[in-house]
């Protein structure tokens, strides 16, 4: 009876020990997400305060549904600076741009057509960060100079294609994205907030999620794992150019009329929300969910700015300091926990 009863005494410390690993993994997602949603709570008030009507549905909607394309955009930067290696794509805001001017030349009359058009869309964002992930992992450019290098070259491609002329007609299926389902949810909302739960059950619970977040934390010990570190690198950069491009043409329909420069602020701005939702910028640890809280906190902040009737000049300004500082913070707490 006592030998039976050993081997019950022995597991006893490892699934305690599991436990914990689970605690500490849960605790570290709600440090991730705190700081976002106290940003969130004191915006809101200080823009009620600060302009009155602020939290008007109208405003909330729209609120909400600019946050819903940075939220988006978002999570094509996550995922490439989650795979390690410092990762960044500075590459996404002109894949955005270009779908968001080739994509509506199909025909879009109803809905199977957008759905056409966004596979379209996947399809031509992919494609590019498939040559990002090749140039970066195979070739062994630096992540910056190759998607810079992307960026120029893809708006140049849609500036051929286009010459420089922007779709002449969106059609009333792809604005159909901006329609209220239930005040203050309008479509894009809800088919970006599916997207965003689905991404972060992948990233948490799916074998691909679990291989990404270890080989951003500690390539070596991926590899010792059996994990094909180049492959899972080159995949974080086709899905990286996939969401830009679905968000480009999200960016249409939601904007009504498109432009040669469309996307290109939603470079930086992804970045700063990846930050500000706690991403560890030297890669293995960040969240989706954080993420779109992140964007969210840039919405309301620029809303706030707006309103007081700011230039878009100092707005920009705001937001790059903003951004130093965010980036400050988290690369300090980055070497704290080295």
């Amino acid at each position: 009876m006592r030998t039976l009863r050993e081997p019950k005494k022995e597991a006893l410390p490892e699934r305690k020990e599991k436990e914990a690993g689970r605690k500490r993994e849960s605790s570290g997602k709600w440090k991730m997400f705190l700081p976002s949603v106290i940003a969130i709570i004191i915006l809101v008030i200080a823009g009620q305060i600060l302009a009155n009507g602020f939290l008007s549905i109208k405003n909330i909607g729209s609120i909400l549904m600019t946050a819903s394309l940075l939220a988006l955009m978002s999570v094509a930067q996550n995922t490439v600076m989650i795979s390690g290696d410092s990762g960044i794509d500075l590459s996404v805001g002109a894949i955005a741009s270009m779908t968001a001017l080739i994509c509506p030349m199909i025909p879009m009359a109803n809905s199977g057509m957008v759905a056409a058009g966004a596979v379209a869309a996947v399809m031509l964002g992919a494609a590019v960060g498939l040559i990002n992930g090749v140039g970066i992992k195979l070739v062994k450019i630096p992540s910056m100079i190759m998607t810079l290098i992307m960026s120029s070259t893809v708006s140049g491609i849609t500036m051929v294609i286009t010459k420089g002329q922007p779709a002449a007609h969106i059609s009333e299926a792809l604005k159909g994205i901006s329609d209220v389902i239930i005040q203050p949810i309008r479509l894009l909302t809800l088919i970006v907030l599916i997207i965003l739960i689905l991404a972060e059950l992948v990233l948490t619970r799916a074998p691909f999620g679990r291989k990404l977040r270890i080989t951003g934390d500690n390539p070596n010990a991926a590899a010792i794992c059996g994990i094909q570190i180049t492959g899972i690198g080159i995949a974080a950069y086709v899905i990286s150019g996939a969401v830009a491009g679905l968000t480009g043409l999200f960016l249409a329909g939601y904007a009504g009329s498109t432009t040669m420069t469309m996307g290109e602020s939603y470079t930086l701005l992804s970045v700063a929300a990846v930050a500000i939702g706690g991403t560890n910028l030297a890669g293995g640890k960040g969240s989706y969910l954080a993420g779109a809280l992140g964007a969210l906190v840039l919405v309301i902040l620029n809303s706030i700015l707006q309103a007081l009737n700011m230039e878009q000049g100092v707005r920009s300004v705001i937001q790059g300091l903003l951004l130093v500082f965010i980036v400050f913070i988290n690369t300090k707490s980055t070497m704290t926990e080295k």
